[in-house]
């Protein structure tokens, strides 16, 4: 098992580090916007399994979200970060939001992009996971490129549509460049569906402080970061308008510049 750890920076040990988690059918490569932020922090980028140039073909355990977590606790313990600023993005949310939990005192705050704690509900969860199983038997039958075609024109993701070309090109391709095998492992092993939920324990956050980012027009997750927030006592809820789910790529520098200002505020 090998992960790719994507440098956005150059990495001094004596600065802080942010670490960033991407979503489903993305890379590290797509946090590149920071680099604008002209941050005061070491930043790294992981590709998490199944994706990008991390390992694909391994066993699906390596997939579920318990094993995920150990293994980031392990990246994290080889690159010997104490305590970290940790940013994840949608499914990379949901793995930051996990680890928060689990060891908050190793975390100095932790920045969550249109990202969701979970389903409460075991018939919710049920359903989640019949539609997940069945995106991972289209990846496996069909091929990446219907996939992608399908994933592309989710609801979800209607506002990229008004992207420039070269955007939604750069997003099309690095879906293209995905595993078949890893995404449906991913979708099976640690979609929604079958994640724990979390919703219960985010009281166990125990005083992190926590950045809640949702664009204006991803209305689902904009009533979720403000549920969440009632639950997590230092937290804050950032609205970026005019942007749907995924806002590092429909507002990079607004974002980038809210990431350095969230950083700062909150710093070490």
């Amino acid at each position: 098992m090998t992960y790719f750890i994507h440098y956005l920076t150059e990495f001094n040990p004596s600065r802080p580090t942010l670490v960033c988690l991407h979503g489903f059918t993305g890379t590290s490569a797509t946090f590149d916007c920071l680099n604008k932020a002209r941050l005061s922090h070491n930043i790294i980028a992981i590709d998490l399994i199944g994706h990008g140039d991390t390992s694909v073909f391994v066993h699906p355990y390596r997939y579920t979200t318990a094993s995920q977590l150990s293994d980031l606790d392990w990246i994290i313990s080889v690159l010997n970060l104490e305590k970290i600023d940790l940013l994840g993005y949608s499914m990379g949310g949901r793995l930051a939001l996990s680890y928060a939990i689990k060891h908050s005192t190793k975390i100095n705050q932790l920045i969550l992009e249109s990202s969701s704690p979970g389903l409460s509900g075991y018939d919710e969860r049920k359903k989640r996971r019949a539609s997940d199983n069945h995106l991972a038997c289209l990846l496996i039958d069909y091929g990446i490129e219907n996939f992608v075609d399908f994933w592309g024109n989710i609801p979800l993701f209607e506002t990229q549509k008004k992207l420039p070309v070269l955007t939604q090109e750069t997003i099309r391709n690095e879906r293209l460049s995905q595993s078949p095998y890893g995404l449906a492992m991913s979708l099976r092993y640690f979609g929604t569906g079958i994640q724990p939920p979390l919703w219960d324990k985010l009281s166990l956050l125990n005083g992190v402080p926590v950045a809640l980012l949702v664009g204006e027009y991803d209305k689902k997750f904009v009533s979720l970061a403000n549920q969440m927030a009632e639950k997590i006592s230092r937290s804050r809820v950032i609205t970026f308008s005019k942007s749907g789910h995924c806002i590092h790529l429909e507002k990079p520098n607004e974002f980038a510049e809210t990431i350095r200002d969230i950083l700062i505020s909150e710093g070490p």
